[in-house]
């Protein structure tokens, strides 16, 4: 069992300091599901001190999103890497860092860890991806996306978000992983929330100028900038048949990427998974191209909604 802690206002103040840049946040279940997610339920009342001391002592587990669509800036970078070789590869960006003049903390994870790096003031969430990217790819370390499928995730994830959307969020630090049933704690201090922030508080924060300088002449790799979207445009359908569109067959959750809806996957739905309504990834500039996170084939999801691929015969 993880170690039950009683911290005081102050401290709960300490972190909002550090950690949260607006107060839309969400609560993780307390078990996970049968398809072994544990999701976070989107909270509509804003988050507050009471909250966090909740999060911290151990009694609840909250997230926290990146960006503020006010002003598209973040108050922290957070590089998320758990596979093979993650730790090192997150050892050498922090050492990298340093040699810039930046301060990164690591956190230990389920899986591999995550290196935080915070702002004097909030910063431009494009000029931080920016940086980041730049300096993974100088190093060799992988980013995920871009036709990689493992490698780093940086938060934020977006370049900026629209008002009222929220990006992606991450688990808030030094709460319990409700999966694991651990904390995780940053490397460089004593395992308890007031030892752990008091380091964190003394770090050297990165001040928007020391940012525009290290970015400045560098632009997003080109693999990782979003494309624009493509008009939907159907096919001319054949006589007799009309075209298959996934969106006629699900109902999207209102979760959506800047890239994709979501909703649940047919295939994993008979099967009895997907409690949680995401694996299905349907590309909202082109509703034909759709995918499923856990692996489903496309004949896999046509199959489970009695709409099989039509076979084309050659004559």
């Amino acid at each position: 069992m993880p170690d039950h802690f009683c911290v005081s206002r102050q401290t709960a103040e300490d972190f909002m300091r550090l950690f949260v840049n607006r107060l839309a946040y969400g609560i993780q279940r307390e078990k996970p599901l049968p398809d072994g997610t544990v999701p976070y339920i989107k909270q509509t009342r804003p988050l507050d001190s009471g909250a966090v001391r909740m999060h911290l002592n151990g009694d609840m587990t909250i997230n926290l999103y990146a960006i503020n669509p006010q002003t598209q800036s973040s108050k922290w970078v957070a590089i998320d890497a758990d596979y093979d070789g993650s730790l090192e590869a997150l050892f050498q960006l922090q050492w990298e860092l340093k040699q810039d003049g930046v301060e990164a903390a690591l956190e230990q994870s389920r899986r591999g860890g995550h290196l935080w790096i915070f702002g004097e003031r909030p910063l431009l969430a494009s000029q931080c991806r920016i940086y980041i990217y730049n300096l993974a790819l100088r190093l060799g370390v992988p980013v995920k996306g871009g036709g990689l499928k493992e490698g780093i995730e940086v938060f934020p994830r977006q370049d900026e978000i629209k008002e009222g959307a929220y990006g992606n969020a991450i688990r808030g630090p030094l709460g319990v992983h409700r999966k694991s049933n651990r904390r995780y704690w940053f490397y460089e201090a004593d395992i308890t929330p007031e030892s752990q922030l008091a380091y964190l508080k003394r770090l050297k924060k990165l001040t928007g100028a020391e940012l525009g300088t290290l970015t400045k002449g560098m632009a997003l790799p080109h693999a990782y900038r979003h494309s624009e979207p493509v008009p939907f445009v159907p096919r001319i359908p054949t006589a007799g048949y009309r075209e298959f569109r996934i969106l006629d067959y699900v109902q999207t959750t209102g979760k959506q990427d800047t890239r994709n809806w979501k909703a649940q996957c047919p295939s994993c739905a008979k099967g009895g998974r997907d409690r949680s309504r995401n694996n299905l990834g349907i590309k909202i500039s082109d509703p034909r191209f759709y995918v499923c996170r856990a692996g489903c084939t496309k004949e896999e999801i046509r199959a489970a909604l009695r709409q099989p691929v039509r076979k084309i015969v050659m004559a």
